[in-house]
């Protein structure tokens, strides 16, 4: 007996009216060849009880970022973010190839921001207010959420209005226990680029 087993794909639709641009868009946008930039976020927190302080302050270098891209030609370009976080975490939170099919439609494949919130998209500093993410961003919605996936995204000639279909790796909700629950929301079945649930069992 065969047994096939396959999670079932997340599949997001976005519109924005906007004229922002992150990282990403703006090397795609770019002139030909290497890009190169980032940014550091070091937070202090001092706890206080009406006005007093109760603890001692903690310093910690929060994220390190640097970005790398290649514009190749017009067509084609490749982007990619490594983050460092508390000093001993690395991560890759972007890493893929986008081709221009047309001036307002371009195909994209690889790790992906997925674009679920405002934060997701836009979690550079100073976009977004506040020293740190918003309560929902960081506990909810997986802040910063990526996938394995392809892309389609097209954009209007001004750029002002922007849609982008997705095909990515869906949830992981159990993995010897389930992975939601109140306290930590989404964040606990997104995936990032590890282990994707597609299976196949013969």
């Amino acid at each position: 007996m065969k047994k096939i087993s396959l999670s079932v794909a997340v599949v997001f639709t976005m519109i924005t009216v906007t004229k922002a641009q992150n990282s990403a868009e703006k090397i795609i946008a770019g002139n030909q060849g290497l890009h190169i930039g980032g940014y550091g976020q070091i937070d202090f927190n001092l706890p206080t009880r009406d006005g007093t302080i109760y603890k001692n302050g903690t310093l910690d270098v929060h994220r390190f970022i640097t970005f790398i891209g290649y514009k190749f030609n017009e067509k084609a370009s490749f982007v990619s973010e490594i983050e460092f976080e508390h000093v001993t975490e690395v991560y890759i939170e972007q890493a893929f190839l986008d081709y221009k099919i047309k001036d307002n439609l371009s195909v994209s494949a690889g790790l992906m921001l997925i674009p679920m919130g405002i934060q997701n998209l836009y979690h550079e500093p100073p976009t977004y207010n506040g020293v740190e993410r918003t309560n929902v961003d960081k506990y909810i919605v997986p802040t910063t959420w990526r996938e394995l996936g392809i892309s389609l995204s097209g954009r209007s000639i001004d750029n002002s209005l922007n849609y982008q279909f997705m095909v990515v790796n869906g949830f992981n909700g159990y993995d010897d226990g389930g992975k939601f629950s109140g306290k930590s929301g989404l964040r606990g079945g997104s995936q990032k680029e590890q282990n994707p649930t597609l299976l196949f069992l013969i």
